[in-house]
């Protein structure tokens, strides 16, 4: 039996300190405990506060965005890559990766996840479709990464865990706290560092077979959480549309409120207000009109008798 596989039989409890990350000097919380409350992450924002918008009624054009770290996804996916980077400075070098390029496409694809869910979070208010594209390349990467790490156990003389191990089952009782602070990276960088302790006996294990299992299965639970994030997104687009719907709305809504303005009359059929429209065919094609606003659920229309209508 390898030393390798040796190793990876061995009580995940017994770690040791090993001076590569600052987090091995510290204890390791037990496997269910929580972190502790750090009166902090209830401050304000530190982002600079957006000038008040006047109270009317106009509709939102710029839609909700960059509420990344408030999203279990985007915490996971946080330590799967701090723990990948751990794990190739100790498990790879110029023996076993004389040109870097293992490394290189591991700790790529591991920021590849984080960075494309910060950029689709960051896009979220102008363009679903860019923010479903972008969560989608960061599952990509992190499907890609965990086929690294399947090929370094196998290359290691063993399988993955199965479902019904007993460290697998450790790891999968631990809980990801949500991000409750503001937009305080100091807070938030506290917030995972407290979260990098919770599962370091796992993910940070100095055992690399160890490691590359617990690393597998958090990757599974991100792409999970992922997808469903995707699915929510999806469901919230066809009910309330997009960036350009909203353009339009807030459009419309201005030139109704204009025409509101200068005395445009109510609609016969619902009482609404009216805009003037001009038509495009028929024997009135090129005169101007009263449509109603509401139209095409409304046909109502009056004609146009100057500026009085």
């Amino acid at each position: 039996m390898s030393d390798l596989r040796m190793r990876g039989m061995r009580d995940v409890s017994g770690m040791g300190a090993n001076g590569l990350t600052p987090l091995a000097t510290l204890a390791p919380l037990t496997p269910n405990a929580r972190a502790p409350h750090d009166p902090r992450a209830t401050h304000a924002s530190s982002r600079p506060a957006a000038p008040a918008e006047p109270s009317t009624n106009a509709p939102r054009i710029i839609g909700a965005y960059g509420g990344y770290r408030k999203t279990l996804p985007f915490g996971y996916v946080c330590l799967v890559y701090h723990a990948t980077t751990l794990f190739c400075r100790r498990n790879y070098d110029y023996r076993n990766d004389a040109l870097g390029k293992t490394v290189g496409q591991m700790v790529g694809a591991a920021r590849s996840a984080r960075q494309n869910i910060v950029e689709g979070s960051s896009r979220a208010g102008t363009s679903k479709e860019t923010e479903l594209r972008l969560y989608d390349v960061a599952k990509g990467s992190l499907e890609e990464l965990a086929g690294d790490y399947e090929a370094f156990l196998i290359d290691s003389g063993v399988s993955p865990w199965p479902d019904d191990d007993p460290c697998r089952s450790s790891l999968v009782s631990l809980v990801l706290d949500s991000y409750e602070g503001g937009y305080s990276r100091h807070d938030f960088g506290e917030y995972i560092l407290a979260m990098r302790r919770r599962f370091a006996p796992f993910l940070e294990s100095e055992d690399p077979i160890v490691a590359a299992n617990a690393i597998l299965v958090v990757i599974d639970r991100a792409c999970g959480l992922l997808h469903r994030q995707m699915q929510s997104i999806g469901e919230s687009f066809k009910e309330e549309g997009g960036f350009t719907e909203r353009l339009s709305r807030a459009r419309l809504a201005a030139r109704d409120a204009k025409d509101a303005a200068q005395g445009a009359p109510t609609c016969p059929d619902c009482g609404g207000p009216m805009h003037k429209m001009i038509a495009r065919k028929g024997r009135n094609a090129g005169k101007p009109f009263w449509s109603c606003c509401d139209y095409p659920h409304c046909q109502g229309t009056r004609p146009w008798r100057g500026d009085r209508g």
